[in-house]
């Protein structure tokens, strides 16, 4: 036989390897699919061949949403390539099921499988012995009550979008992957960790739990709000990861955002779009005017929300660290798109009257940094604006 199976109560799993060379291959199971892989202590991914992947595609054990990118790596004679990267949902060894496991696509149809050290340093403690691989598994780990009841508080603030220091997003993580250890994680654990990942800006695992939960519960949930969630969750992790897919983040976005936009308590929702709608402008590379229209939008909604005119402001009258935040990010955005119009060799001129307005009203609620740059730029930013200079953005409609 190729490999042989044996358990020694729960402490340990013995598996015979077939040597192959000087390294040694072994049997598992890729979503399912029998294989053969190098177990390679050496290698940093799992690597699959272009022939492999596609055996995989043709038999509905991978799709789309499977694909996550792609990475860089260095062939044998030492050139760099751009290599796929994908998502195995499942790699079972000796008995063992490994979640979610990222791949990299060699371009060769018969390059070597090699079973690297993602998915080697998840199995935990192993010893090799000529051909024989020894996993040693822990003991499974319980939950006690005081945990789990602290689980359940901390999962409460977290979809209530209340936990917003990294200790406490942490502390969440932790004891969730406790739970994931020894149990796969339900509706709601899986939704907890999502959120968390994704309140940490850990885009490439929030990307692929995700996905995950969208998989497992998308269609299934009785909660439309935790599916609206996770859509906006993956929405931001494809546009802000180097992994994601900037048209599927849209696509998830338009899902969510109408069923956000009617909820004016909603604040999550509104901080991040303007910089999702940023990416993808960068990743279209046709300017921004997209975004400083979704940016309009959330100035206006701050506005009302915070009881604030653009009269109190021109006059000087408020302060608000919040707003100013927002029309800093405005005037960024004008100026990214001067940059663009002036790639492009057109006239840029009607766009730095609105980034000068949008640096001086910032300057105007307080912002430190924008006051230093209007001192530094000349902007008079204590000076009465005209309605005239206020129309150039548009500021009386809102």
């Amino acid at each position: 036989m190729l490999m042989t199976i044996s358990y020694l109560s729960y402490a340990q799993t013995t598996i015979k390897m077939e040597r192959d060379g000087g390294i040694y291959k072994i049997k598992c199971k890729v979503n399912g699919a029998p294989m053969k892989m190098y177990f390679d202590t050496g290698a940093s991914k799992v690597s699959i061949s272009l022939s492999t992947a596609l055996y995989l595609r043709d038999n509905d054990l991978i799709d789309k949403t499977d694909i996550l990118g792609k990475a860089k790596t260095t062939t044998a004679d030492g050139s760099i390539v751009d290599n796929m990267v994908i998502r195995l949902k499942d790699v079972e060894i000796g008995g063992m099921h490994l979640k979610n496991v990222e791949a990299v696509v060699s371009s060769s149809l018969n390059a070597p499988l090699l079973l690297g050290q993602t998915v080697i340093s998840k199995l935990g403690k192993i010893t090799l012995n000529g051909d024989i691989l020894t996993i040693h598994a822990s003991k499974p780990q319980t939950i006690s009550k005081d945990n789990r009841d602290e689980l359940d508080s901390r999962l409460r603030e977290l979809r209530a979008n209340r936990l917003k220091d990294n200790e406490s997003q942490y502390k969440t993580l932790d004891i969730i992957k406790k739970i994931e250890r020894n149990n796969e994680l339900n509706e709601y654990e899986l939704f907890c960790k999502v959120m968390a990942e994704s309140n940490l800006d850990n885009f490439d695992d929030a990307l692929i739990d995700a996905e995950t939960w969208l998989d497992k519960y998308g269609l299934d949930t009785d909660s439309i709000d935790m599916r609206m969630r996770v859509y906006f969750v993956s929405a931001k992790a494809n546009m802000m990861s180097e992994k994601g897919d900037k048209e599927l983040g849209m696509q998830h976005l338009g899902r969510c955002r109408t069923y956000f936009e009617k909820d004016t308590t909603e604040h999550f929702f509104r901080s991040n779009i303007v910089s999702m709608i940023e990416q993808y402008c960068k990743y279209k590379n046709e300017g921004y005017s997209l975004a400083i229209f979704e940016a309009k939008n959330v100035l206006k909604y701050y506005l009302k929300r915070e009881g604030i005119s653009i009269r109190d402001i021109n006059f000087n009258k408020c302060s608000n660290l919040q707003l100013s935040l927002h029309f800093y990010d405005l005037g960024l955005m004008y100026a990214d798109e001067i940059e663009k119009i002036k790639e492009d060799r057109g006239n840029h001129q009607y766009l730095i009257q609105p980034f000068q307005l949008c640096a001086i009203l910032s300057a105007k609620l307080g912002f430190p940094e924008m006051i230093e740059f209007c001192n530094q730029a000349g902007f008079d930013y204590k000076k009465i604006l005209t309605q005239k200079e206020l129309d150039i953005l548009i500021l009386d409609k809102f």
